[in-house]
């Protein structure tokens, strides 16, 4: 059953086609949030359907779907970029509490004193230290809560005990916020608790967005989710799904999976199927997707998923950034122009279930023909989902009748959101020769 999506259908429009196939670094306390909803000003779009404009004016071409992308890709960016700094950061934050600890308990040690005031010490320290952690890992994570509630648990223990002279019981106490503290602070917790192996925070969301609204469906579709991703542009791969129970589950009922995302070899196939589309000059990202089935934990361990990556068969998607949106339409017109091309479709698998035809055109009455985006006096504005090119091109082999002995075609999607052309689907079988190629694709941001 497909999810509710934004921007679904007006009346409908269609295609089918495909290509599966398929690319490493760790939980988290954040808000499960049903749905990152459609793109706001705050998201940097305005939240209607409408295409919006850059700083100059100048329309942004599929503003919404342009929107989700930065989302995504920021996130990614972020983790290969600033979350190694990040996490160090609180660290240093936790460690800096646990020194301050320590000064209170030399204090205590050397007067045989306690008072409310050393408490309002170390309820100070650990204040502050969540404020640090929550500037370096938000909005990815939120560190904060987790913090807080952890100093004013055993600064209350120390207020109490502080006015009666306690010192046993509050050099006690100090010992238990010490051993607390120190243990938030090793690398194996931070990389655990906000991990980015596999990534589950709202990057997941994002990957995922717009996610159902029913609270089951949209468990089920963050449950059976498992992303690929490799950022080619800055060396970086790793996994996006929720994290397996090991503490339910056995080992050996927990699935194996061995390889890294989007390794080299993945990487070049899928280049070569996607022939004139990637485009280096001026390109500042290169982003690698795919989307493909958790494998289900808890079976009987004959029955447990052990294999590489790629046999989860995931479906790929090829991002590239640019930096505005004139030079990524360039990009687009040159790949447009070393290929042929066959109208426009959605990738929306709904839209072909609401009627289509294969030529890239809505068969419903009053619905915009190839070209009829914006509307003119003869066509009305087209309200589905968004429409890509489809494009197909010469590959050196053939992938179907007599292989080497005659060239092969690559039939598959291409678009231009924003600053970013997206490609997906690409395969040697036709467009019309294929359905249900989108596979958990399906559940992805691009279905706008």
């Amino acid at each position: 059953m497909q999810r509710t999506r934004r921007g679904l259908l007006g009346v409908g429009a269609a295609a089918a086609a495909g290509l599966s196939g398929c690319f490493g670094v760790e939980g988290v306390e954040y808000p499960d949030a049903a749905d990152e909803g459609p793109p706001t000003s705050e998201d940097g779009g305005d939240g209607s359907d409408d295409d919006g404009a850059d700083d100059d004016g100048e329309p942004v071409p599929n503003e919404d779907l342009a929107t989700a992308t930065r989302n995504v890709v920021d996130d990614v960016v972020w983790f290969a970029t600033e979350y190694p700094s990040a996490i160090e950061t609180y660290r240093t934050a936790i460690r800096e509490v646990v020194a301050e600890i320590d000064a209170v308990r030399d204090v205590a040690d050397e007067t045989d004193t306690v008072t409310a005031g050393m408490a309002d010490r170390l309820d100070e320290a650990g204040r502050a230290a969540a404020d640090t952690a929550a500037d370096a890992l938000g909005p990815h994570f939120h560190p904060r809560p987790r913090i807080v509630s952890r100093t004013e648990r055993h600064v209350a223990v120390l207020r109490e005990f502080a006015p009666r002279g306690d010192v046993d019981r509050f050099l006690e106490e100090l010992s238990r916020m010490r051993r607390g503290f120190s243990a938030i602070g090793t690398l194996t917790y931070a990389k655990e608790a906000y991990s980015r192996d596999p990534i589950h925070n709202r990057l997941l969301r994002r990957l995922l967005s717009p996610l159902p609204e029913d609270d089951d469906e949209r468990r089920r579709v963050r449950g059976e989710a498992f992303v690929e991703l490799g950022l080619a542009s800055r060396g970086f791969a790793t996994f996006a799904h929720e994290p397996y129970d090991d503490e339910e589950y056995d080992r050996e009922r927990i699935p194996q999976i061995y390889g890294q995302p989007f390794g080299a070899s993945r990487r070049e196939e899928l280049r070569a199927r996607l022939g004139p589309i990637p485009r280096s000059e001026d390109r500042t990202e290169e982003l690698f997707v795919a989307f493909a089935t958790r494998p289900v934990a808890g079976n009987r361990p004959s029955r447990t998923f052990e294999g590489w990556v790629h046999e989860l068969d995931g479906v790929p998607l090829y991002v590239q950034r640019y930096p505005d949106a004139a030079t990524a339409g360039d990009r687009l017109d040159e790949a447009i122009a070393a290929a042929s091309t066959g109208g426009r479709a959605p990738i929306d698998p709904d839209a072909t279930a609401a009627g289509s035809d294969f030529s890239g055109n809505a068969t419903a009455e009053g619905e915009a023909g190839d070209g009829g985006e914006n509307g003119t006096d003869d066509e009305p504005t087209y309200r589905g989902p968004t429409r890509w090119h489809r494009l197909y091109h010469h590959e050196a082999e053939g992938e179907r009748y007599g292989f080497d002995e005659h060239a092969g075609v690559q039939y598959g999607y291409v678009v231009q959101a924003g600053e970013f052309v997206l490609a997906a689907g690409f395969s040697g079988d036709a467009w019309e020769e294929r359905t249900a190629w989108q596979g958990r694709l399906a559940d992805g941001w691009v279905m706008v």
